[in-house]
């Protein structure tokens, strides 16, 4: 206890010696302020689309004042720091992926060498999250427009060649499909949203959140092949695959993997030569059916098959039913369409029954040519059931160009003919005139979307034409199969279309059918 009054004793003598008055003459002169104006705190914006604009007014009480100014930002997925501006006006466009940022305004007097920062928070988001995909092409580049829907599902503005505009370059070749993979491991994340853009030349998976390409067509693959030359990109049953050239490669998500595609899948232990045709048969539900052109026969990828495809076998059913209408090995057909229709769940088998369809041309007489219901067994998909109607040359498919279907909706395929879209019931065989482009269009691009989750829900059938060098969607509702007499809405572009998506947050890998 001494020696705590003792202390505390000398701490008072100290402060009483301190505050002792000073009779000595100092010149003081006042510290230098600034003061500032019109500078905000805070912004929020979309990445690409969104300028930070600022013009502060600064003032001093040095009277002589001389001002310099740097602008810089910091933060997500910078190293260090961005310098933006020398200058004391700020007109940045946001080219930052999605993530909270510092925004730094430094203010110098030259005279006084005094520094004032200024700091501002800015929460930068994207636009490329939501919003209306267009492929398209000129014939030799690929490149993407999105058309932005903050309000509805009709669009109220674009990033026209948003692709090239982020990553300083088109896509070479021509735009064949997009899809969506929401489980794509990366150095972003193990599960980054990615859309696949792919050509007859190259591909491309671009980081959904910025549209910068995370992936091309060499770091796609573990090992690339020698030749580029995509054939398809698509999710089914747990796996993502990839067609390059005719051969078939594949990740397994339900297994360790980089994101990256591995070796080749051999056909069969003998290593016997295919050539996998672009059209396929897939749902997020079941095995792909592939078809290979070299034997003219059906081959699945069950799950857990590893790097071996497996033959497809004829389903022997019972009577009253009849055989198969197409044997699935060495059929001698070449498939002009195929592509997926809709699911069943089976409570017996505790799995989905799919269904396709697929027009094919005899391989032996070209004037021959087929519909085929194609129905892979619900237990195993290495069995096929196959239904035939025969085309008749007076039927209005039988020359047509373009084909797709219904999905999960009428029992109806769509098909092109000349500067027509018709429709065919696949019940009856009934046909009937849709659509006729206006004179002067070329119908490029036929496709059904629908979504029936998220704020803007939709069910349109899309027809793309080509104008001049420019292209047109139109987005149609239906009803019983038949079109509505105009379209919803339009999306306009330059290019030519070949394929349209609409993404948002409630997209996932299975969303869509990944046929054409």
């Amino acid at each position: 206890m001494k020696i705590i009054n003792t202390l505390l004793l000398t701490g008072f003598v100290l402060f009483a010696a301190s505050c002792k008055k000073d009779k000595s003459n100092y010149d003081y002169k006042s510290a230098e302020v600034f003061s500032i104006s019109n500078f905000k705190s805070a912004y929020t914006v979309i990445s690409e689309k969104d300028h930070i604009v600022a013009d502060p007014i600064i003032t001093s009480t040095d009277p002589e004042a001389d001002f310099e100014y740097r602008w810089w930002i910091y933060g997500g997925d910078i190293v260090g720091v961005d310098t933006l501006s020398k200058t004391k006006q700020l007109d940045y466009l946001v080219k930052k992926s999605t993530a909270q940022y510092g925004l730094v305004f430094k203010v110098t007097n030259r005279h006084t060498k005094y520094t004032q920062y200024y700091t501002a928070n800015v929460n930068v988001g994207t636009a490329f999250t939501t919003g209306w995909y267009v492929a398209k092409d000129d014939g030799n580049a690929a490149d993407l427009d999105l058309f932005l829907t903050p309000s509805s599902i009709v669009p109220e503005g674009k990033f026209e060649n948003i692709y090239s505009t982020v990553n300083g370059s088109k896509l070479e070749g021509k735009a064949m499909m997009m899809n969506y993979f929401g489980q794509l491991q990366t150095t972003i994340s193990r599960r980054t949203s990615t859309l696949f853009l792919t050509t007859d030349k190259t591909i491309a998976g671009v980081y959904i959140s910025t549209l910068k390409a995370i992936r091309n067509f060499n770091t796609s693959f573990i090992e690339p092949p020698a030749i580029s030359q995509p054939d398809f990109v698509f999710f089914s049953s747990g796996a993502y695959y990839l067609g390059n050239a005719g051969q078939c490669y594949a990740i397994n998500l339900s297994s360790s993997n980089s994101g990256q595609f591995g070796a080749r899948k051999l056909k069969d232990a003998d290593n016997t030569p295919y050539h996998l045709s672009k059209y396929f048969l897939a749902s997020g539900q079941g095995d792909p059916l592939f078809f290979d052109e070299t034997s003219s026969s059906f081959l699945t990828s069950p799950i857990g098959s590893g790097l071996t495809l497996a033959r497809v076998n004829d389903d022997v059913k019972l009577p009253p039913l009849p055989p198969t209408g197409m044997p699935a090995i060495n059929n001698q057909m070449q498939p002009l369409y195929i592509g997926y229709k809709s699911r069943n769940y089976n409570s017996v088998d505790s799995r989905y029954e799919i269904t396709g369809y697929g027009v094919f041309q005899d391989k032996r007489d070209a004037t021959k040519k087929v519909i085929a219901k194609l129905a892979p067994n619900s237990a195993t998909t290495t069995k096929l059931y196959i239904t035939n109607e025969v085309i008749k040359p007076a039927d209005k498919i039988y020359n047509a160009t373009l084909f797709t279907l219904l999905v999960e909706d009428e029992n109806i395929m769509y098909f092109v003919l000349g500067n027509e879209v018709w429709s065919r019931n696949l019940s009856n065989g009934f046909e009937q005139l849709q659509f006729t482009a206006p004179a002067g269009e070329l119908i490029t691009y036929i496709r059904h979307k629908a979504l029936t989750v998220g704020s803007y829900p939709f069910n349109y059938f899309m027809i793309g034409t080509k104008v001049g060098e420019n292209y047109k969607v139109r987005m149609f509702t239906k009803s019983s199969g038949n079109l509505s007499a105009s379209p919803h809405f339009t999306l306009e572009g330059k290019g030519i279309v070949r394929d349209v998506m609409y993404v948002s947050p409630n997209v996932s890998d299975g969303t869509y059918s990944n046929t054409y």
